[in-house]
């Protein structure tokens, strides 16, 4: 059998963020195969091609300021691509421009584009956030990002979207089109499951004795929610002094002047095998992100199998049904924090949600995920969904 030449295009595998997460359980996944040759092409600092793990890493060199860097990597992600033949090229997220441009090699090549959420949606999120000066100087980011994501959904030969969430807001945006799937991001159900509270917490010099919750996010503040995280937690705080906050992932110099909390304990990025340990000692998970492609996100899907009780706000997820399978709030305020302490203190009622969460999660391991993507990415006569 000939060997398949499959790239993937995304960004830093070293950046410990969603997509990056995505790309890498799909190779754990082609690796259990035989017959795949694996190039992970992505925006760097310098030019370099180098092999780790069985992958070949192309690093291009884009230097600029955003979203001009995004702009020169696409063009010379044509360039590489036009030197070197893929059977299958997947392409991610603002990283599909270059199909604008590009000529197929022949009719059994195929291209495979996955929408993780729409930039344009995404930016104008945060517009929200500005009076009308700034917005009206920042604005035209949308037009980049309306332009920057539009070639995947005319010219790709397949577009998988992560939820029907994001499916409509491209259909919104670019119109209908056919070949298009949903397949939502699994998450390792080995990795990330149920361990008894007092193990987890010893494992990470936590007390016994403290109502712990949980944020969990890349970045900075505003698109993840942490501002609403902290403004909850100030209210639990009121009424529980042995409460504390634990932030993990978001850049410190984005978020220092919110993180001056007594009850809250920064530690930014932390070693990925001991994130587990985190959604297990903590009482509570908080999502309150503002804007979100996954249904679930990947964080989200992690609390829920580790059996975390999860709140998230009402914008931020379309999986969790209100007292069901989570906890959706909406004010942030003491009326919330209320809410939420009564279900702890509540076991049966804490325990049923918790059960539900796990039932919705349990469709979605992370082999049978990948499985499902690289059947996509490979398999021309595949349904359309």
């Amino acid at each position: 059998m000939r060997i398949k030449r499959i790239c993937f295009i995304s960004s830093d595998p070293e950046f410990l963020g969603g997509i990056s997460l995505y790309i890498k359980n799909v190779i754990d996944y082609l690796k259990t195969k035989k017959g795949y040759d694996i190039f992970w092409v992505y925006n760097g600092v310098k030019d370099r091609v180098y092999k780790k793990n069985g992958v070949t890493f192309v690093e291009l060199k884009c230097p600029g300021i955003y979203p001009l860097d995004q702009i020169l990597f696409n063009f010379r992600v044509l360039r590489f691509l036009n030197k070197n033949y893929f059977d299958v090229i997947n392409s991610h997220a603002v990283w599909g421009h270059w199909m604008n441009h590009y000529k197929k090699a022949n009719k059994e090549q195929r291209i495979v584009h996955i929408y993780h959420g729409s930039t344009y949606y995404f930016y104008k999120s945060h517009l929200r956030r500005f009076g009308l000066l700034k917005k009206a100087l920042i604005s035209p980011i949308l037009l980049f990002s309306y332009f920057i994501e539009r070639p995947p959904w005319k010219n790709a030969d397949k577009i998988i979207c992560v939820s029907e969430h994001v499916k409509k807001e491209f259909e919104h945006l670019y119109g209908k089109r056919g070949n298009l799937s949903v397949i939502r991001t699994g998450v390792n159900l080995k990795q990330f499951r149920k361990v008894q509270k007092e193990i987890a917490r010893k494992k990470i010099n936590i007390p016994k004795d403290v109502l712990l919750g949980l944020y969990v996010g890349r970045g900075g503040w505003h698109r993840k929610g942490l501002d609403r995280a902290i403004k909850l937690s100030k209210e639990i705080y009121k009424k529980r002094k042995d409460y504390k906050l634990i932030v993990i992932g978001p850049d410190y110099h984005k978020v220092k002047r919110l993180i001056k909390e007594p009850f809250i304990k920064y530690l930014g990025i932390i070693k990925r095998d001991l994130l587990p340990y985190y959604y297990n000692a903590s009482d509570i998970f908080f999502c309150f992100s503002r804007y979100e492609g996954g249904a679930p996100i990947l964080t989200l899907s992690e609390a829920m199998a580790t059996e975390s009780l999860s709140i998230c706000s009402e914008d931020s997820q379309q999986e969790i049904i209100n007292k069901n399978n989570g906890v959706i709030i909406n004010k942030f305020d003491g009326g919330d924090a209320n809410k939420i302490l009564e279900i702890l203190n509540n076991k049966k009622e804490r325990e049923r949600i918790i059960k539900a969460s796990l039932k919705t999660i349990r469709g979605l391991g992370v082999m049978e995920w990948a499985e499902k993507i690289t059947n996509t990415l490979i398999n021309k006569d595949e349904k359309q969904k």
